[in-house]
This record gives C-alpha cells, structure tokens and sequence, in this order.
C-alpha cells in the first residue's frame, strides 16, 4: 500500500476533470507524494484507492478541521462544506427547489 499525504486546496489549478481522474490517481500510485485535491471526483477516488487497498486510510485538514478516512472509505466526521456541494445541488433538484437543510 501506498502512503500519499492528502491536501485539500481551493486553488483550482489542481483540479482534475471527472474525465481525467483516473489517471491522475494511478500517476499517484506511481510517483506517490502529495494528493492536492480539489474536486469530489478526487477526494473519492482517493477513498476508493483506500478501500482497494492500494494506498493506506488518510487524513486530510479542511477550515482547521481533521477528517481521517478509514480502511472502508468512509469519512469521519462529516465536515459541512467538504465536498457537499452535489448533496446539496442534488437535494434542491429533487425537491423542486428547496435548499438543503443546514445544521
């Protein structure tokens, strides 16, 4: 398993298109270092590298807040604004123009 240090940046110059994030995620595997993540499509398939077993459960800091993600993938905790975006897109969709609930 891999070790990658995981550093979530608003600078969308390390924005990787759905497109193109695989390739970005096994050029990871083959150089390793840092992951700069920037995008949902990213942060996940870094979750997915970790349930695969291809890179080892990281933790990523976001407004001063550490989120570990676990041998299963999964977050801890859920950090209101990481990644939310489409819950919230999708939420409003659904409902026919109801904005996701805050807490």
């Amino acid at each position: 398993m891999k070790k990658l240090k995981v550093v979530f940046t608003k600078d969308s110059t390390h924005a990787i298109s759905d497109y193109a994030v695989r390739q970005w995620y096994l050029n990871l595997l083959e150089s390793g270092g840092t992951a700069y993540i920037s995008t949902l499509s990213m942060f996940n398939e870094l979750r997915q590298g970790v349930v695969l077993k291809e890179i080892e459960p990281f933790d990523v800091e976001f407004e001063g807040e550490q989120i570990s993600v676990c041998s299963k993938g999964k977050m801890h905790p859920h950090v209101e604004g990481f990644f939310d975006h489409q819950a919230r897109q999708m939420y409003t969709i659904m409902t026919g123009g109801k904005p996701l609930p805050t807490k």
